[in-house]
C-alpha cells in the first residue's frame, strides 16, 4: 500500500492539509507536490473553504523537503544523445518547488503552517511562505542545503531576507544549523510556539477564526502585503487604492460599516 499522500479534510470552512510520507520524513514526491499545488489553487473562489492549514503526519516531521528516493520518469532518449540538456533543471525548478511556493503565496485564503516537527529545505520554505506559522516546541527549521553542497531553492533566498534580513539569512544558509522553534520565534520566522499537545487545537482555533472573518478583506490584504515586498511606494499606493475600491463593493465591507454605525457585532458572509 502506498502511504505517500496529501490528505485533505474540510471542517468549519477550514481545509486541513496533511503531508503524509513518514518513512521519508514527510518528504514530497513530485506527485505529492503537484497534488498540493492543485489543491491550493482549487481554493481560490471556493466559498466553502475560507482558510487552510498545512501540517505533517505524525509528531516528528513537518516536511523535510523533496523525497529524493521517489522514482523519476524513465528517459526514452536514444543512447547516442544526452539524457539531459541545459535548461532541464531550470524548467524542473520553475514547474516544481517554485510553483509550490507560488501556490501558497498566491492562494486567496489565509494559509497557516502548523509545524509539528522538523521542517528542512523546501519544507522550511513551505512554512515561511505561509501567511502564519505556528510551531510545536519540538519543531526545528533547517536550511539544510549547504550540508549537501546545494543551492537553496523553493524561493528561500527571496522570502527569508524579507523576514529576517540578509545577514541572518546568510548565517542560517551558510552554516545550515538546526534552529529551534523558540529561536525561530525570536527571529520572526514563526508567529507562535506551543506545546506539541496544543498545536492542533491552536492551529484550528486560528484557522476557524480566519474562516469566520471577512474573507475578501484578507484576500486583498494578503495580496497587498506580498506586493509590498517588491514594488516602490508609488506603485503600492496605486495597488492599495484599487484594492480599497474593489473591497468597498463587497458585502462584508458594507456590513462592517453598518455594524459599526449600529453598534453591533458584524455578521461576515465571506463575499
Amino acid at each position: 500500500m502506498d502511504e505517500k499522500s496529501i490528505k485533505c479534510e474540510v471542517k468549519n470552512k477550514v481545509a486541513w492539509i496533511t503531508i503524509d510520507n513518514q518513512a521519508k520524513g514527510n518528504g514530497l514526491t513530485p506527485e505529492m507536490r503537484n497534488q498540493l499545488i492543485d489543491l491550493l489553487g482549487s481554493f481560490n473562489g471556493q466559498f466553502e473553504i475560507r482558510s487552510a492549514i498545512i501540517t505533517g503526519a505524525g509528531q516528528k516531521f513537518f516536511c523535510t523537503g523533496a523525497d529524493l528516493s521517489a522514482s523519476s520518469t524513465e528517459s526514452n532518449t536514444p543512447e547516442d544523445e544526452p539524457r539531459a540538456i541545459t535548461g532541464d533543471i531550470r524548467r524542473m525548478m520553475l514547474e516544481g518547488s517554485i510553483r509550490l511556493m507560488d501556490s501558497i503565496l498566491d492562494c486567496e485564503i489565509p494559509v497557516i503552517a502548523s509545524v509539528n516537527g522538523i521542517a528542512a529545505g523546501i519544507g522550511a520554505h513551505l512554512a515561511f511562505c505561509s501567511d502564519l506559522v505556528i510551531a510545536s516546541d519540538n519543531a526545528k527549521f533547517i536550511e539544510i542545503f549547504a550540508r549537501r553542497g546545494l543551492i537553496p531553492d523553493g524561493l528561500g533566498t527571496w522570502i527569508m531576507p524579507r523576514l529576517i534580513g540578509i545577514q541572518k539569512t546568510k548565517e542560517l544558509m551558510f552554516f545550515a544549523d538546526d534552529i529551534s522553534s523558540e529561536e525561530a520565534l525570536s527571529l520572526g520566522l514563526c508567529n507562535r510556539t506551543v506545546p506539541m499537545a496544543e498545536l492542533e487545537s491552536k492551529s484550528r482555533e486560528w484557522a476557524e477564526s480566519l474562516a469566520s472573518g471577512p474573507s475578501r478583506s484578507f484576500m486583498f490584504s494578503k495580496w497587498l502585503l506580498n506586493k509590498s515586498l517588491d514594488v516602490d511606494r508609488k506603485t503600492l499606493a496605486e495597488y492599495e487604492a484599487w484594492a480599497v475600491e474593489s473591497n468597498s463593493k463587497t458585502h462584508d465591507s458594507q456590513e462592517g460599516i453598518e455594524s459599526f454605525k449600529q453598534k453591533r457585532d458584524p455578521e461576515w458572509k465571506g463575499y
